[in-house]
């Protein structure tokens, strides 16, 4: 009873259970329970989480109603002695002095990285934010006499954030457009970078929950108008995420990779470039394909019941979210260094539209362990597809 009391005054359980997410994906769950044990599983402990309140005032009440109540001030003392006891070092006493363990980066240099994280994810808000703008204008009617501001504002806070001249040129030159001027590849292209901003907000703590490949497809402008309607929430704080989480993150995005590019190959969206490949991608088609228990789900289907467009998409994001986690996790284990410079969006390059191809066997038979919520190597074969795929789909 004590851990269940202790739950309430938690402030990750409070981001669980009134999350937006969390509802987002009790939903889905519940569309699937019927016919994914793991949709099951995760639907019963959401309910566990809610009904946590109730039970406590319940038992509080019957508490108050036996005048037990009265004892509780006598076994607070006893609870936190044991409580204490048990968060105790248990390895055995040594007369060895204890190693340092020194981190593996010094505060200057993390500060240095989270200032740097923090402008380049202000910057692919703007961008974001411009591409999600219009697009809106290329659906839309603007009514007469109405005037759009995109433009302006969205320079006046780059100037006012010292990243107006140190941005690339591309994107300046993109910026500075007139609002509606943007083609559609331009708009795909820069709507792309919203998955590296999405992985921004988690690594700096902005967003605490990372969603799935499979709940991002489509394009979600939100977290970008979000910054640039509060731009100083990407300069607060201090805290960056920790490795273990990161590779969390990191290996669902390779599972998820090498489930999508499997499905790819076998249809032959992907042109393999040998047998093997041809062999491996069959292999985890024929195991995982239409088993509602253990295949990827995208967006409420499986992956081998989705379109082309959608496992081009996933394959795309899965490919960029291995690509930047694996590279901010060099950064914080100071195997590379920071340099300067940001993330050019706009430039649409055939070399952008394809997924670095990489699968491994090891890699899908984890799937079935995905959680819905958000990873230490690369996959194993170095070129699974021809560099000759030249667009990109989604959203």
């Amino acid at each position: 009873m004590y851990s269940l009391f202790a739950l309430l005054f938690k402030r990750s359980y409070w981001q669980v259970v009134l999350g937006k997410h969390s509802w987002v994906q009790a939903y889905a769950d519940l569309k699937r329970a019927r016919k994914d044990r793991r949709a099951r599983k995760r639907l019963r402990q959401f309910l566990v989480l809610l009904i946590v309140p109730a039970f406590c005032v319940l038992y509080t009440a019957w508490l108050i109603g036996m005048g037990a109540i009265l004892i509780v001030p006598l076994l607070l003392p006893v609870i936190w002695w044991l409580n204490r006891r048990n968060t105790q070092d248990d390895t055995p006493p040594s007369i060895a002095p204890p190693k340092e363990e020194k981190p593996l980066l010094s505060a200057e240099e993390i500060q240095g990285i989270r200032n740097h994280f923090a402008e380049q994810m202000l910057l692919l808000a703007v961008m974001v934010d411009r591409a999600g703008s219009e697009g809106f204008l290329k659906e839309k009617t603007i009514p007469e006499g109405m005037e759009v501001l995109s433009r302006r504002l969205h320079i006046d806070l780059l100037r006012k954030h010292d990243l107006w001249d140190r941005m690339p040129p591309e994107d300046r030159e993109a910026v500075l457009m007139a609002d509606g001027h943007w083609d559609r590849t331009m708009i795909h292209c820069v709507a792309l970078e919203a998955e590296p901003l999405r992985l921004l907000r988690w690594i700096l703590r902005l967003d605490f929950y990372l969603p799935t490949i499979g709940q991002c497809m489509r394009t979600d402008y939100t977290m970008a108008s979000d910054l640039v309607k509060t731009p100083e929430r990407a300069f607060q704080g201090d805290k960056l995420i920790d490795l273990q989480t990161l590779n969390n993150g990191f290996d669902a995005a390779e599972q998820t990779f090498a489930r999508c590019i499997a499905e790819g190959i076998h249809r032959g969206y992907y042109e393999p470039r040998d047998q093997e490949a041809v062999a491996w991608a069959a292999g985890v088609v024929k195991r995982l394909g239409g088993d509602q228990h253990e295949d990827v789900v995208l967006g409420s289907v499986l992956v081998s019941e989705a379109s082309e467009e959608e496992v081009r998409w996933a394959t795309e994001l899965a490919s960029r979210r291995r690509s930047f986690l694996a590279w901010v996790r060099a950064l914080l284990r100071g195997e590379q260094p920071l340099t300067e410079g940001f993330i050019v969006t706009s430039v649409y390059t055939a070399q952008a539209a394809i997924p670095d191809p990489s699968g491994d066997e090891a890699q899908v038979d984890q799937i079935g362990n995905q959680s819905s919520s958000c990873g230490d190597n690369h996959a194993g074969d170095p070129a699974l597809v021809h560099e000759e795929q030249k667009h990109q789909t989604g959203q």
